[in-house]
């Protein structure tokens, strides 16, 4: 889920997306309806996002999640790759690199 920016650029590429301003939100929209991947900002406004991972697969076990934070330590990075991601991201983000993860992630789901 990703700012408006965000969506429209992942929209341009041929991908779908929301956008939730908070982890609780992005809780709500994960249990209402099914969500191939999820790109998870760490810390959120009311939530660290890590906090959400056994949530968000508690609800869809087979969903792909990619973290994304500014304030990157190995100790975070640990945690969080525990949890079962499939990538972790270090902002700023590299657009073209986001795109090519996109495109590979969408292109094994259609296999």
């Amino acid at each position: 889920m990703l700012k408006t920016t965000s969506k429209e650029s992942i929209g341009d590429w041929g991908h779908h997306a929301d956008w939730s301003e908070t982890g609780e939100d992005a809780l709500q929209r994960v249990r209402q309806r099914k969500y191939d991947l999820i790109l998870l900002d760490i810390f959120l406004p009311d939530v660290k996002g890590h906090v959400l991972i056994p949530q968000f697969k508690e609800a869809w076990p087979e969903i792909g999640i990619v973290t994304m934070t500014g304030y990157n330590s190995r100790e975070l990075e640990k945690e969080v790759r525990e949890q079962g991601i499939i990538y972790y991201m270090i902002k700023p983000v590299n657009t073209n690199h986001l795109r090519i993860l996109l495109d590979h992630f969408a292109q094994k789901r259609r296999n």
